[in-house]
C-alpha cells in the first residue's frame, strides 16, 4: 500500500470567547489532529485586550508547530453577522489571528463556494462545515464533535 504525501491543515475557529486552532494531517484519506489549542481570553476585559491575547495565543502555538514548510491549507471558519456588535468581536479575533499567521509567512485561503463562483469567500460556512464533518447542515456542536472524534479517534474533551 503506497503512502501518498500528507495533506497538513491549520484551521482556525475563531471568536472572542474561546478561539480554537488545529493542525490537521490528512493521510490516505484519514485525518490525524497533530496539534490543537484554544484560549479563554478574561470577557471583562475590553475587545482589544481580548483581541491581543488571542493574537499572543496564536503566536506561541505557531511558532511551536509551525513546520518549515508551511502548510498546505490555512483556513477559518467564515462569519456574517447581522449586527456591529455581532460583528466586531468575531472580526477583531479574525484580525489577531491573521496577524498572527502573517508573521510566520502564511495567509488564510480563500473559500470558493463552487468552481465557477465570482468571488471568494474569506472562509468556509458553519453550515458547509456542519454538513462536511456531521453529514447535515443543521447538526449542532455535540453532533459536529461526536464526528470529529469518531474521524480522528480522539475521545476525551480538550476543553
Amino acid at each position: 500500500m503506497s503512502s501518498a504525501k500528507p495533506i497538513r491543515i491549520l484551521a482556525f475557529d475563531t471568536s472572542m470567547t474561546c478561539p480554537g486552532v488545529a493542525i490537521i494531517e490528512v493521510r490516505n484519506r484519514k485525518p490525524t489532529i497533530k496539534a490543537l489549542s484554544h484560549v479563554k481570553p478574561n470577557p471583562s476585559r475590553s475587545h482589544a485586550h481580548r483581541a491581543e491575547v488571542i493574537e499572543g495565543w496564536a503566536m506561541m502555538f505557531l511558532d511551536k508547530n509551525c513546520p518549515r514548510d508551511g502548510f498546505d491549507y490555512v483556513v477559518r471558519e467564515d462569519f456574517a453577522g447581522k449586527t456591529s456588535t455581532s460583528n466586531y468581536p468575531v472580526l477583531a479575533a479574525w484580525n489577531a489571528c491573521e496577524r498572527a499567521a502573517s508573521r510566520f509567512g502564511l495567509s488564510f485561503d480563500k473559500y470558493w463556494k463552487t468552481p465557477t463562483a465570482k468571488k471568494p469567500q474569506l472562509g468556509i460556512s458553519a453550515t458547509r462545515v456542519k454538513s462536511l464533518v456531521a453529514g447535515s447542515g443543521n447538526a449542532e456542536k455535540d453532533e459536529v464533535e461526536a464526528a470529529v472524534r469518531r474521524m480522528t479517534g480522539i475521545y476525551r474533551r480538550v476543553c
